[in-house]
């Protein structure tokens, strides 16, 4: 039987990240490393419904919101303990994604687009406005960070380690939903909607399906950084964010396993290193990424052509030739 160790490139690239930064002890390096695992959590959800199903959604915003402030609201004016309040938003995550879910993913292209993008501005309008219930622009400071028993992420290191182990489930099951029969109808759909369809798929409820799951990584993520840092406002969610993720998503390569954790990587750690130059930081960033989308326009992760070609090759070896000038279709996540 042959093992495809691709699978497992993931969790062993974690686990040497969490390995290597946590033996320097450096709190600089443990705060931002925190940070990028928990916005590629989030960025793993985004995946699932735009790399695997090919759809794009910007409510992933939103869906951190229900998190975020789940956490917050039921901790700090409830009383209720913050794992059982990261399960609650999880759960009103999964109900308001079915709700909202079920006629959005009518809509096709641009239209949904924009549906998701009207629903990301609303969500972040209501935490603006409803300054009773969210506390407004000042939001809800004093959050408790989640513990178990001496574990708490009150502790940075400690914080850091938690995020990085519920990145690597995340990661984990983002892998087995690609593999798994769900998996290969998203797959079908994205390449061709109306072949689904044919095949019997029952193509808008594989959409809300991912939507709710995309939707369920975003709350986890979002009640992960208000656990973190304690605190939760509507800044955290506004359109630059949403925008953030995609840029996240698409450096790393849509579709592709390590994409999340890559894309996070780059966007937050790479400016660090032009902090020095702070006049022309932005500029510097801009540029840096701007050469990434021209010279590597499938993400970081994208294999060299000469690397497909060659595939491609050896593959005809073992199956039927294909068809003189006939196009072979490279798969989203080739290197999965």
């Amino acid at each position: 039987m042959r093992v495809d160790f691709r699978k497992y490139v993931g969790p062993l690239l974690v686990a040497i990240v969490l390995l290597v930064f946590y033996a320097g002890n450096d709190s600089f390096w443990i705060y931002n490393l925190t940070l990028v695992a928990i916005y590629a959590i989030i960025v793993v959800g985004l995946n699932v419904f735009v790399g695997y199903i090919g759809l794009v959604t910007f409510a992933q915003t939103a869906f951190m919101a229900v998190g975020g402030y789940s956490l917050a609201i039921l901790t700090v004016r409830h009383g209720w303990n913050p794992w059982a309040a990261t399960l609650a938003g999880i759960l009103l995550t999964v109900v308001l994604a079915a709700i909202v879910g079920v006629p959005l993913l009518r809509l096709r292209g641009h239209y949904l687009t924009m549906a998701t993008f009207a629903l990301a501005l609303g969500t972040f309008g209501y935490l603006t406005g409803a300054t009773g219930f969210t506390g407004g622009s000042v939001g809800i400071s004093g959050v408790p960070p989640p513990a178990i028993g001496s574990f708490s992420f009150a502790d940075p290191r400690q914080a850091f380690i938690g995020c990085w182990v519920v990145l690597a489930i995340a990661t984990w099951i983002g892998v087995r939903l690609r593999d798994s029969h769900v998996g290969r109808a998203w797959q079908t759909i994205a390449s061709r909607e109306e072949a689904g369809t044919s095949l019997g798929l029952r193509v808008q409820r594989y959409k809300v399906i991912a939507f709710i799951l995309a939707g369920v990584f975003g709350s986890v993520g979002g009640a992960l950084y208000v656990g973190f840092t304690t605190y939760v406002s509507p800044d955290l969610y506004d359109s630059t964010i949403g925008v953030n993720l995609f840029v996240m998503l698409f450096l790393g390569g849509r579709g592709r396993t390590l994409a999340p954790v890559v894309g996070a990587a780059v966007l937050l750690l790479v400016p660090q290193e032009f902090a020095s130059i702070s006049d022309y930081q932005a500029i510097l960033f801009d540029c840096v990424l701007l050469l990434i989308i021209l010279f590597r326009p499938g993400g970081l992760l994208e294999p060299p052509q000469w690397l497909l070609r060659l595939g491609r090759r050896d593959g005809r070896t073992e199956k039927e030739p294909a068809a003189a000038g006939e196009p072979l279709p490279t798969p989203i996540g080739a290197d999965r």
